[in-house]
């Protein structure tokens, strides 16, 4: 799903400093008009020290309002709030699911209706089970009919036999009578990377080659395309000066990582 960014609000989020100038503005206007001198409203002036703790009381208030209107809307929604809408949905959140995937997974249900079968209803049946963090669905040749729905966990590893198992029997009641269903473990894509990198003095090898792999690692997760040159932009962490002698499993080329598939990474970091 394409990123929904939140809507700019800038008469509810206003500074203490906007607020404060607002009423002192105000102050000065009454002033002009009844013909008097408007008061002093500078910082350490009385009228500030009486006026400046309301304008931030007003403007904490404004951001909280802010936060309470958003979460009326599912894009925005979280914690409690995202539980609620899942209740008006039916759909209720997994046990150690994230904001995000359960968001995602309410916003798939808001999405579609009830499902007859088809390829993409087999997968958010899959993610609706308890413990499934992803699900691909592939239409076979095995019969005309046959589908193999792969999963993974909620940490994005292939699942255990026993949640694939578990996966097959929760869908077997929304199995169409044609269709040879197998839930299985998604397979294991091996992605390696090697490298030689010129580092400054002072850098430490473990330490640059733990940033580098943790960058790569987010990188890859959920990807079904990866990418020699972004690969290569990740390389450049603190202490990196430059580097030499890349590959992407042996090559210069960009990878598929095939649909049935999450990828696993090694790698072989020199300096």
């Amino acid at each position: 799903m394409a990123t929904l960014d939140k809507p700019e609000m800038p008469i509810l989020r206003e500074t203490p400093d906007q607020i404060y100038q607002r009423m002192a503005n105000r102050m000065a206007l009454i002033a002009q008009k009844r013909g008097e001198t408007p008061p002093a409203t500078e910082e350490g002036e009385i009228f500030y020290d009486l006026g400046y703790p309301i304008a931030e009381e007003i403007s904490d208030q404004q951001q909280l309002f802010e936060y309470g209107f958003l979460q009326r809307f599912l894009p925005w929604a979280d914690g409690e709030f995202l539980d609620a809408t899942g209740v008006f949905f039916g759909l209720s959140r997994n046990e150690g699911e994230t904001d995000d995937a359960y968001r995602q997974r309410l916003i798939d249900r808001a999405r579609t209706e009830e499902g007859d079968g088809r390829r993409q209803d087999y997968e958010r049946w899959a993610r609706n089970v308890d413990g499934v963090g992803g699900a691909v669905a592939i239409e076979k040749a095995r019969h005309d009919l046959s589908i193999d729905v792969y999963i993974t966990d909620l940490t994005g590893n292939p699942a255990g036999q026993e949640l694939a198992n578990s996966v097959r029997t929760k869908l077997e009641d929304k199995r169409r009578a044609l269709h040879d269903l197998q839930v299985l473990p998604a397979k294991v894509y091996p992605v390696t990377i090697a490298v030689k990198l010129a580092l400054r003095p002072d850098a430490e090898i473990e330490k640059v080659k733990d940033q580098i792999t943790k960058q790569i690692k987010t990188y890859l997760k959920g990807r079904s395309q990866i990418l020699y040159q972004q690969i290569g932009a990740l390389f450049f962490v603190d202490g990196v000066i430059d580097f030499t002698g890349y590959t992407l499993n042996g090559a210069e080329l960009n990878v598929t990582v095939p649909a049935d598939s999450v990828s696993t990474l090694t790698m072989a970091v020199t300096a």
